[in-house]
């Protein structure tokens, strides 16, 4: 839709000014969208919270909301004392009030299937979790929206970051997650050649699948470029900074993920992780204390609070982070392994193994991460098979592997196979 020099193009997931794209981060554009789609009607800030971060998501919604519409309104111009676009109801929610233009002097501004953006939110919702659940529940909606409109790209972008993240968690074997990952992203860059978020995924395969660190970070800074509000093309290349061991720019383009979107859980609790894997660790634990705080009951967040708990020797305080979020995690083998790990350093032998026994059966029934098992029996001082297992994760191509500088493994790091594959992480 186009509304005097503004055109909101949903399947772009943009905006542009006289046919130049204007910088968003997520949460704005997906408000600008609801908005638009919307427009004449009264859109609550209860529809608004619901729709964008959930109903159960813990956020200050009152600021967070404010905060979106004031880069909105800064974004187009608008007044909001005397406003030409966006009327606030005092007390109640907001109102597109611009008036809509159609056809676009040969460019194409049709927009995708309503269902379709829909179900794409849903997923973006899912996805935004980051548990093992929340994967197959993103895919699902992903794939009703690609089923509504396959010319609608983000669905697409959608599919790609959830089989990236399962590789990452462990979830499927890197040689079923990064390639299926490649495919969508491909298949999305079709439609948009110019998908900032399309093109990260692509950047996470070579940095997680290939171990290609340049052409890795010559995706990221791509995509960085086309989108500098993208939060995700800023964690991931936060990632990659550690790994090469670059770390205060690494923490640089942690934060700057965190600045982008601060109110989801993994841009805002990967800063405290990034000070952790540079050995910063009372920063790391303030700035992970501060996103469990605002993230209560994610496990993405309690599990990088637990690892700078176990490097402090707080085992008992790890098992009790680790512990109140294990339902939410499910049978994740990346909760689970550092959870037997913290039971085993507090001293609580038994438990550790129970989990570890759940850990096998698990792996008897489906995938488990030989890196996680590694880690479990890593806890409980059982070092051969440890490290036995960590070559098996290297063979596999685990993209977790590449944490091996971390602190946890520092007794474990001077086996020389395990030392030569650390020493290719610092290669750039």
């Amino acid at each position: 839709m186009r509304f005097g020099r503004f055109e909101v193009d949903e399947k772009a997931f943009q905006m542009r000014e006289g046919g130049r794209p204007v910088r968003l981060e997520r949460i704005p554009m997906e408000l600008m969208i609801m908005l638009v789609r919307n427009r004449s009607r009264l859109v609550t800030r209860d529809e608004i919270l619901a729709q964008i971060w959930g109903m159960n998501h813990y956020i200050e919604s009152e600021s967070a909301i404010n905060t979106a519409i004031r880069k909105l309104r800064r974004a187009l111009g608008d007044d909001a004392a005397h406003p030409r676009m966006i009327e606030t109801v005092p007390g109640k929610g907001y109102r597109f009030i611009a008036n809509p233009q159609h056809g676009s002097g040969g460019v194409n501004t049709t927009a995708p299937d309503p269902e379709a953006v829909r179900c794409f939110l849903r997923g973006r919702h899912a996805w935004n979790k980051k548990t093992a659940g929340a994967y197959d529940t993103a895919l699902a909606h992903f794939q009703k929206a690609i089923d509504r409109d396959a010319a609608y790209a983000p669905p697409l972008v959608g599919v790609a970051h959830c089989y990236v993240m399962m590789g990452i968690h462990g979830l499927k074997p890197a040689a079923d997650a990064y390639p299926l990952a490649r495919a969508a992203a491909n298949a999305a860059l079709e439609i948009d050649p110019n998908l900032a978020a399309a093109l990260t995924v692509l950047a996470d395969i070579s940095k997680g699948y290939d171990r290609d660190w340049k052409t890795a970070e010559r995706q990221f800074l791509q995509a960085i470029q086309l989108d500098p509000e993208y939060a995700i093309a800023h964690q991931w290349y936060a990632n990659l900074l550690t790994i090469v061991g670059r770390h205060e720019e690494a923490i640089a383009q942690a934060e700057e993920a965190r600045r982008c979107d601060p109110l989801s859980v993994g841009p805002s609790a990967f800063v405290g992780y990034t000070l952790y894997r540079a050995r910063r660790y009372d920063d790391a634990l303030r700035e992970c204390m501060k996103s469990v705080e605002l993230h209560k009951g994610a496990p993405i967040a309690a599990w990088f609070l637990a690892h700078v708990l176990i490097q402090k020797s707080s085992f008992e305080e790890a098992d009790r982070v680790l512990t109140r979020t294990s339902q939410a995690a499910g049978e994740s083998g990346m909760h689970l392994a550092l959870l037997a790990f913290s039971k085993a350093r507090a001293g609580k032998h038994r438990q550790a193994y129970e989990i570890l026994q759940r850990l096998k059966l698990a792996q008897s029934q489906g995938y488990i991460s030989p890196f996680d098992l590694a880690i479990a029996h890593l806890g409980l001082n059982e070092y051969e098979t440890a490290i036995e297992l960590i070559k098996k994760a290297i063979a596999e191509r685990v993209m977790r592997v590449t944490e091996l500088p971390m602190p946890m493994f520092d007794e474990v790091r001077a086996n020389a196979e395990i030392a030569k594959f650390c020493a290719t992480l610092r290669c750039e």
